[in-house]
């Protein structure tokens, strides 16, 4: 199950967990789900997140 991106992040998007990794996706203009990226749990999520995103 998806939960939104926290508002402090100023993006619109959403991310879930699957075993040791973090997917982060969005929709995107024309309907579709775009995934914006995979990070593992160890990996400094909001530096890249950012990066990612934007």
């Amino acid at each position: 199950m998806s939960r939104p991106v926290s508002a402090e992040f100023g993006v619109e998007g959403y991310f879930f967990r699957y075993e040791r990794h973090f997917v982060y996706w969005r929709r995107l203009s024309n309907g579709d789900t775009g995934i914006v990226t995979i990070l593992h749990e160890r990996m400094h999520q909001i530096d890249r997140f950012k990066e990612d995103f934007w």
